[in-house]
């Protein structure tokens, strides 16, 4: 008994060091805002707490570097200025070493060359550091256009789920700010949802004249929630009703449907069922639709099914048609439905038809309360992957959606926002140049990031396009295809391309947002940039090139990124 005894000591010693050496504590001072880690994606993720005076900040796994750092990213501790900070990491997946390399500084490894990486897109939104995927709580509120985003700040790859945050004057030109709103349990993480301002207080939440900026997101381990924010969506704490929702899906999409003076949600399901012929229960994967007088209490009203996760719903006019308008419900894939909603139920009129077809065009969502009823859009550019770099995935351009009748009915129509335009420079227009296959016509390229716009006259020629930097946007005259979509017009003569071209990232579209898809773009070494105009086919077929403007993008990085943002970081996390 004795030995045993002996032995169980040795054995808590032995833990309790083990323990230690998972343990860092950090003294902050003065003019330190960052607490740096190494991350290596290589390591095995281990599970991670920053904490203050026992209290959680933040909890995430991460791949901690001990020597081949493959970045450094941080924790904002601004707000903890002469405090000391405690790092654990859990033992096991770890060996212990990259926790000494855990430092607090004025900034961060890598902070010179911040948006200037040698694969950063220069005109859409990335993250300083690590994954990037759905745009969430998009709003425009007291002067501002807020991007949230599902952001994990500790790993290139997708994982703890956070709401990053960037705002913008004009939707073209970002600045980034500390991760708004997060959970303290890993296990219970934020993922995707809108943002709403309560102008009537239906809510009551209104404190000394402030109408919150309030976020409806979904938590992982609980349900959909709110989190409120009285400092212009810096800070964000949870609503402590939470949840005010519980069903099995995720992604709610809020607003205020003004003639019925009521709340409307909109939110992916799969928890219902529907009996199939030979008894058993099949998933029904739909949007249904949720009302409320106050944002708190929620009533089932309907569903609409055949979608798959991040639903939006909302209202165009008719583009040319005095007036006349509809509603358009779409999913996260860009598959979208036209028809009627009367505040609770929504009637298909124009049944399913596709919005993007590049296949990295994904989950999308419009802005809350956009200045002159404008419906801004911003999706995730999915897997544009820059390996190497210290982020990883971007945003897609905004852009504005109109509602068209064409010839195959109404569609959905992006075109990039009008903003764009702040960003000209070196403009070059070419026009009239006759196009056969031996007579193409070639335009020369500088910088990295253009928006370009071309108009054929179909002519005769059996296939024509534009080849970008060796990347080819070609259309068959003859079989209604362009880049392997099907699409056809034949009741005009003319055929527009508009294409928004950055660093590993085009965004393509055709007559005016009737055809749109984004897709990866590998980056051409300078001398080997053009814009050429092609025709293939029999020699005598022809088009005609009317116009080609070509504009040279300059960055939309502010010049002055690191200002310093000094939001205190313990109220971000919500609990």
């Amino acid at each position: 008994m004795k030995n045993i005894f002996i032995c169980f000591v040795y054995l808590l010693i032995s833990i309790s060091v083990q323990a230690q050496e998972n343990v860092r504590q950090v003294k902050i001072k003065k003019g330190q805002k960052y607490l740096n880690f190494p991350v290596s994606n290589a390591k095995e993720l281990a599970k991670t707490r920053i904490k203050y005076k026992g209290k959680v900040l933040d909890e995430f796994t991460i791949g901690l570097a001990d020597e081949n750092i493959d970045f450094w990213t941080f924790f904002d501790v601004s707000a903890y200025q002469g405090k000391t900070i405690t790092v654990e990491v859990d033992n096991g997946k770890n060996n212990g070493k990259g926790i000494d390399k855990i430092f607090a500084d004025a900034g961060f490894p890598g902070q010179d060359s911040l948006y200037k990486e040698k694969l950063r897109p220069q005109v859409h939104f990335s993250s300083r550091r690590g994954w990037l995927n759905d745009p969430n709580g998009l709003i425009y509120h007291n002067g501002e256009y807020h991007l949230y985003y599902q952001h994990n700040p500790y790993g290139w790859n997708w994982g703890n789920m956070h709401w990053g945050h960037a705002v913008s004057k004009d939707l073209v030109r970002w600045r980034e700010l500390p991760d708004a709103l997060y959970t303290s349990k890993h296990e219970d993480m934020a993922f995707s949802g809108s943002a709403v301002v309560d102008v009537n207080n239906t809510s009551g939440f209104r404190k000394n004249g402030v109408n919150p900026l309030i976020a409806v997101y979904t938590s992982t381990g609980r349900g959909e929630g709110l989190a409120l924010s009285y400092d212009n969506g810096r800070t964000f704490n949870d609503y402590e009703g939470n949840p005010i929702l519980k069903h099995k899906g995720r992604d709610p999409k809020v607003f205020w449907y003004e003639p019925g003076k009521h709340w409307v949600m909109i939110v992916w399901d799969e928890g219902k069922t529907k009996k199939m012929s030979q008894g058993q229960d099949a998933t029904i994967y739909q949007h249904l639709i949720y009302t409320s007088p106050n944002l708190k209490e929620w009533t089932y009203q309907s569903g609409v099914a055949g979608f798959f996760e991040c639903p939006e719903l909302f209202q165009l006019p008719i583009e040319n048609e005095g007036g006349m308008s509809k509603w358009v419900m779409y999913d996260a894939s860009g598959r979208y439905v036209i028809g009627d909603f009367d505040g609770k139920h929504f009637t298909i009129e124009q049944s399913f038809k596709q919005y993007d077809h590049g296949g990295n065009f994904y989950a999308s969502q419009t802005y809350n309360n956009a200045p002159n009823n404008r419906r801004i859009q911003i999706g995730w550019g999915r897997d544009l992957t820059t390996k190497g770099m210290p982020f990883n995935q971007s945003m897609t351009f905004p852009t504005e959606l109109k509602l068209k009748r064409t010839f195959d009915g109404l569609r959905l129509c992006p075109t990039p926002i009008k903003e764009i335009e702040s960003l000209y420079k070196n403009k070059n227009t070419f026009e009239n140049k006759l196009i056969t296959s031996k007579n193409k016509f070639i335009a020369p390229l500088t910088g990295d990031a253009f928006h370009l716009t071309a108009e054929f006259e179909k002519g005769d020629a059996h296939t024509f396009g534009l080849n970008i930097n060796g990347y080819e946007l070609a259309y068959s005259h003859l079989q209604g295809i362009f880049n392997k979509a099907t699409y056809s017009n034949p009741d005009s003569e003319n055929f527009k391309i508009e294409a928004i071209v950055d660093k590993g990232i085009i965004e393509v579209f055709v007559n005016d947002g009737e055809l749109y898809y984004v897709a990866p773009l590998k980056s051409s070494p300078e001398s080997e940039k053009k814009v050429e105009a092609f025709v293939r086919g029999p020699s005598e077929t022809k088009t005609v090139l009317k116009s080609l403007r070509i504009n040279e993008l300059q960055s939309s990085w502010m010049e002055n990124p690191i200002k310093a943002d000094t939001q205190k970081k313990d109220k971000t996390a919500v609990n």
